[in-house]
């Protein structure tokens, strides 16, 4: 169970007391309650709490404000999720579109609202007349609950209802007592398998901490990059055994392949340069190479001779293996300068061309002209070169030899490249197939985790992969990855649905959310 499951399955008393409370409130008359809290103070998972758990028999309606939207979308949003097919002007007040699409028949809504300090003074005044409308139509009940920051609705709230015999209630998420606080972390933190040390030192940041779910929750990311930088500075068993067999094996060949047996060869070799030195002195000053400088230089020294003999037998002869030489030079005709050139009419050298490629050797072609076959006698050499011959006419007289075609020199089109594999372009953009859906069809959440490696570990635990799609969106600045499955035309088929989970996936308790909410929620990470 990841750690935002066992969060979600956490109940305190503090939680408990307050969503009791607010059950009471809603359960036989209508209402608008204020929900205030600090920052941090959990508003949010106790709105999806209520609803998941506290408001069984009401039709529910979700509303998370944003400040880039404006009272129309605000009332759209809730419109779109009282009815299968509504029809209204999201310009009109709330209330009537109401009126219009409820009729005169019976009612039971119950209408969250998250960050309703967000909201503007007209739709809180909207909102306050849909409740005293309620209150006054037999068979209506509908509740508001705002969950705001506190402080940041009163006035508005007090100005709606001045001078009316009713007005709104007021409950405040009070902070977590230190019982609870430890409670909290160690249900967190209770997949770390903490030494005692570490239990310890987490208790210590938890009691130094805002007694809110927030805060304690900030721990989480404090202790995974404290842990991150301490395997970073430990170096691991298998690092200091490969060093230890690298220099080990240094070591070994230093030992047995010692470097100075390569000294006299270098001392011999050497020896020589003197000689190369004199021989180019005596070819500067005098001219004279061979002669003058082997009389006065010393025979070659014997070792160098017994050195080479040794080097030379003992390298294996193995030219026998190398391929034979490539010719730079291609084979050409006519390059002789002594005989003489011929140049033939093109009509002469057609017709020996024609009957060469029948078979012939060109010589009729030239017969029947005598005055070119005795100058073309004396130029050329007898008949074993006639082939060539004809091909050297040709060419001087401007004409090129067409040759065969073989059909092993065609050299095969390229074929086009594939085209790379695109995995990469999977996750930069989750949700983006979600955009396509019906933004009046309702899917099933079954969790809000905080990073994507555990919304992923989530599916994989409990091996929904092929029903559960992920989507990111952003709560406060902070990244949150929803994971939900599903996509049903009205509420009661999702909550049908919802019925008919595996029992190990309804122990997370999922709950029905519009496609309508899920866009907007996309749209916050732009």
């Amino acid at each position: 169970m990841t750690r935002d499951t066992s969060v979600a399955a956490l109940d305190l008393d503090t939680q408990v007391q307050l969503l009791s409370r607010i059950q009471f409130l809603t359960r036989f008359s209508s209402n608008l309650i204020q929900i205030t809290g600090r920052e941090g103070a959990g508003k949010t998972w106790l709105a999806q709490r209520y609803l998941e758990q506290w408001a069984q028999g009401s039709n529910q309606t979700l509303l998370l404000c944003h400040r880039a939207q404006s009272d129309s979308q605000h009332r759209s949003i809730i419109l779109k999720q009282l009815v299968a097919q509504p029809v209204f002007n999201e310009q009109d007040p709330l209330q009537e579109s109401v009126d219009r699409m409820l009729g005169s028949g019976p009612a039971n809504l119950l209408l969250v609202i998250d960050d309703a300090h967000l909201l503007s003074a007209t739709l809180i005044a909207e909102l306050w007349a849909l409740v005293q409308q309620a209150q006054n139509m037999p068979g209506w009940q509908i509740n508001v609950l705002l969950f705001s920051q506190s402080g940041r609705l009163d006035k508005y709230l007090s100005q709606v209802s001045h001078g009316q015999g009713a007005a709104p209630l007021e409950l405040e998420i009070v902070d977590f007592s230190e019982q609870e606080v430890q409670t909290f972390v160690e249900v967190i933190f209770a997949t770390d398998r903490l030494d005692a040390h570490g239990r310890r030192a987490l208790r210590d940041k938890a009691a130094a901490s805002s007694p809110v779910p927030g805060a304690l929750m900030q721990l989480e990311q404090t202790e995974q990059t404290n842990m991150a930088s301490s395997r970073s500075r430990t170096l691991s068993p298998m690092t200091l055994l490969a060093v230890l067999l690298v220099v080990a094996a240094a070591g070994l060949a230093f030992v047995f392949f010692p470097a100075g047996d390569s000294e006299p060869v270098v001392a011999q070799t050497e020896s020589p340069e003197p000689a190369d030195e004199a021989r180019q002195a005596l070819t500067l000053s005098t001219g004279q190479v061979e002669e003058e400088l082997s009389e006065s230089l010393p025979e070659p020294i014997s070792g160098e001779t017994a050195l080479s003999r040794d080097v030379t037998d003992s390298i294996n002869d193995d030219s026998h293996r190398l391929p034979q030489e490539i010719s730079l030079e291609g084979l050409t005709v006519g390059r002789s300068d002594d005989n003489q050139r011929v140049v033939l009419p093109s009509d002469v050298v057609d017709a020996m061309i024609t009957e060469q490629e029948l078979g012939g050797s060109g010589a009729i072609a030239l017969a029947e002209q005598p005055a070119v076959e005795e100058a073309v006698s004396e130029a050329i050499q007898p008949a074993d070169t006639a082939g060539q011959t004809g091909r050297e006419i040709a060419l001087v007289a401007g004409e090129q030899v067409p040759q065969s075609e073989p059909g092993s020199d065609v050299l095969p089109e390229p074929v086009s490249a594939a085209p790379a594999d695109q995995a990469e372009e999977e996750s930069t953009n989750l949700g983006a197939a979600l955009k396509g859906v019906d933004k009046r069809h309702y899917a099933l959440q079954l969790a809000a985790l905080k990073s994507l490696s555990a919304a992923n570990k989530f599916i994989a635990e409990y091996q929904i992969a092929n029903i559960a799609t992920i989507y990111e969106t952003r709560r406060n600045g902070e990244p949150w990855f929803i994971v939900i499955s599903g996509d049903y035309p009205n509420i009661v088929a999702a909550r049908r649905a919802e019925t008919q989970l595996p029992e190990r996936l309804q122990v997370v308790q999922p709950w029905v959310k519009s496609y309508a909410q899920i866009h907007r929620e996309i749209e916050r990470v732009k």
